[in-house]
């Protein structure tokens, strides 16, 4: 994102960003970003993001767990293969076939949740694009503490021109409008 020219507008309060931002969708420009310290409620439907299928990644790996879980049970308790050094447990008189499927839904659970656990943290990291050694683009150091930020580039403005665009944030509640241009080392302050 560092590498486009962009337009930023910077917020102190949540409400003033979630106004400008509904106010510039209705005018019809296409928002790239906002960046805020803490969550804002229903700035993800005004920014028109769709739903997460986060879920259905971590459904993916508890099944998979679940699946696991029982095939490592079913190997350790009922397996003959003497080749791979493996011999069935006969633990409390309990029988060595089906019969014994609950005996084993707490450890089948446990491997259930650590899969889902594991899977969605790294899925997340992946998908967020937070995977180690990357830099992050970090367009104002005040974005992580008490600042929010609009991020919009210039050819997503539409039918907007730059001082309407600059008007409507300001009357929104923006404190400050900034360009970032990767040719110049500083931003530009109106």
């Amino acid at each position: 994102m560092l590498d486009k020219k962009l337009i930023i507008g910077v917020y102190d309060d949540g409400d003033n960003l979630l106004h400008s931002v509904e106010k510039l969708r209705k005018r019809g420009v296409e928002i790239l970003d906002c960046f805020t310290p803490y969550p804002i409620h229903n700035l993800d439907k005004a920014l028109g993001i769709k739903r997460s299928n986060l879920t259905v990644g971590a459904f993916l790996c508890g099944f998979t767990g679940f699946c696991l879980g029982l095939l490592l049970q079913f190997y350790t308790m009922t397996s003959h293969l003497h080749t791979f050094k493996s011999w069935p447990m006969i633990i409390g008189g309990k029988p060595q076939n089906y019969m014994m499927i609950p005996s084993m839904v707490p450890v089948t659970f446990e491997c259930t949740i650590l899969f889902t656990a594991f899977g969605i943290g790294i899925l997340f990291f992946i998908r967020a694009k937070m995977i180690h050694g990357k830099i992050p683009d970090i367009l104002d150091p005040r974005q992580t503490d008490d600042r929010m930020l609009l991020v919009v580039t210039p050819d997503q403005l539409g039918e907007v021109s730059r001082s309407e665009f600059d008007s409507i944030i300001t009357s929104a509640g923006a404190i400050e409008i900034r360009e970032h241009n990767p040719e110049h080392s500083n931003d530009n302050q109106h």
